[in-house]
């Protein structure tokens, strides 16, 4: 097995930058070196006990690893189901080559250019998902300046293959809702809404055409799903 002090000095000649940093890895501290050439800034640093950050780009996605190309070359990276995944909801078998990513481990001293895995974030993704926040926020705005009426309560009776539900506000008003061609389906954080995750008792929120106990929503909202 090549010890640690045989991996750090290799690594150093290969790559001709690599920052021990100890306790202060997790701060902002970390050697940071950037390439023109490159979109986003390749980074890697290296603690004493073999803590790693690592940022760089997925040439290769598998069962729970990926391949990460940063200084020195193409790293492997398994991610074992207790890491973190983020975006939250996303999964690594999710993610794309091409993806810029940042990641957060220890080195595999039983394996060459190995890391696992604590943390593991799709910036590419997350910058995706910005947008279509963004996006989604902007076009409930629109919709609100159109004149529809927003009204939030709880969810029943639902019928998953009409979509359609009973939702009921704080003053005990029940209304039949049913959504409108083109209705817009948003979680919590503004995100695109699955719509198989809504459930009975979810806190909804609607934005639509009232006409006396029915509405025609234009725009669903499901707060209670993230």
């Amino acid at each position: 097995m090549i010890t640690m002090t045989k991996r750090m000095t290799a690594a150093l000649g290969i790559l001709g930058t690599l920052a021990f940093a100890g306790v202060a890895f997790a701060q902002t501290t970390s050697a940071v070196v950037t390439t023109p050439a490159a979109s986003q800034p390749q980074v890697l640093t290296v603690g004493a006990a073999g803590r790693v950050l690592l940022r760089g780009t997925i040439s290769a996605v598998s069962a729970g690893s990926v391949t990460v190309k940063s200084w020195g070359g193409d790293w492997t990276v398994n991610v074992p189901s207790a890491a973190e995944v983020l975006p939250q909801g996303s999964t690594v078998s999710g993610f794309q080559a091409g993806d810029f990513v940042g990641v957060q481990g220890t080195i595999d001293q039983g394996a060459s250019w190995t890391v696992t895995a604590s943390l593991i974030r799709d910036w590419t993704a997350r910058q995706a998902l910005n947008q279509e926040v963004k996006a989604n926020v902007q076009a409930v705005r629109q919709t609100e300046a159109a004149g529809p009426k927003t009204i939030q309560g709880v969810l029943s009776n639902l019928d998953a293959t009409a979509q359609t539900f009973t939702l009921t506000n704080a003053s005990g008003t029940a209304y039949t809702v049913s959504f409108a061609s083109g209705v817009k389906m948003l979680a919590k954080n503004w995100t695109t809404l699955d719509f198989t995750k809504v459930n009975n008792g979810d806190t909804v929120r609607v934005y639509g055409t009232v006409a006396s106990s029915a509405i025609t929503a234009e725009v669903f909202r499901d707060i209670s799903v993230k």
